[in-house]
């Protein structure tokens, strides 16, 4: 895993937890389904039935995986799981996709019935293509164009990165809303800057990742942001349509906002 993709989790993972956290919501009480189909011997499937919208498990949303942003193990109290007489079921009975909203038992002998959960209100992506199907509100993390010059005599490298969050909110309030936390959630911050040597927290098929380790960027700085701007964005469709007429956008693009911010840190060679 090259230094860029690095940068770029610690970001997301910064935002999801430290600055989104504002926007995590509980849904209670969700009855499970039993997913034939996907269950085999010492692995029974069970899929949550939300009625929410947007759906908690559509991309870049899904069920909330730690208790606080330092953590480093799986959550304790964010997911539980109740039998047919509404008894919470130990969490050593289960495991938890925690992407498709999923809860797999190793044996038939417990029956689940139904699940609380949080889970993320506002989808986090860095793919421009998932937007729309991922449902407003969307944040995307856009990190762009980067240079590698010398800060010191002797090894050593001063990387500085230009990066975008795009807002697509649900109406003007949400927006607002949004653009001012994430403006005040990384102007002037500084960001660890992890490493991921086991990979990310979360595994190929949702579940937690219990080789996960927290380890910063060897002789590397925090990630910095500074020269945070934001603005706010209504285009027009045609060249009469004024900026201010919002019936003639989509849904998507109705009320959009944009922070730009430059991000560097020093890394000695």
């Amino acid at each position: 895993m090259e230094a860029f993709r690095k940068e770029d989790l610690s970001l997301h993972h910064y935002l999801r937890f430290n600055v989104l956290n504002k926007y995590i919501e509980t849904d209670h009480d969700v009855a499970l389904e039993y997913l034939d189909d996907l269950s085999t011997s010492g692995s029974y499937v069970y899929q949550a039935l939300s009625t929410r919208e947007p759906s908690p498990i559509s991309l870049g949303r899904g069920w909330v995986y730690l208790d606080a942003y330092s953590d480093v193990v799986e959550q304790t109290t964010r997911v539980s799981v109740y039998d047919l007489g509404g008894a919470a079921i130990s969490g050593s009975d289960y495991m938890i996709d925690y992407i498709d909203g999923r809860v797999i038992f190793a044996t038939q002998a417990i029956i689940p019935n139904k699940v609380t959960y949080d889970y993320f209100y506002v989808a986090l992506v860095n793919d421009w293509e998932v937007v729309e199907t991922s449902g407003v509100p969307v944040v995307v993390v856009d990190l762009e164009s980067f240079r590698k010059v010398g800060f010191q005599l002797g090894g050593g490298k001063l990387i500085p990165r230009r990066g975008h969050l795009h807002i697509f909110a649900t109406d003007r309030a949400e927006r607002d809303d949004l653009i001012e936390l994430l403006y005040d959630g990384i102007n002037e911050k500084c960001v660890s800057n992890q490493d991921w040597p086991k990979g990310t927290m979360l595994d190929w098929d949702g579940t937690f990742n219990v080789d996960y380790e927290f380890k910063k960027m060897e002789h590397a700085s925090c990630l910095h942001i500074e020269n945070v701007t934001a603005n706010i964005l209504s285009p027009p469709l045609l060249t009469r349509v004024p900026r201010t007429d919002y019936r003639m956008l989509s849904d998507l693009n109705r009320y959009r906002a944009r922070l730009d911010f430059d991000m560097f840190y020093w890394r000695e060679y």
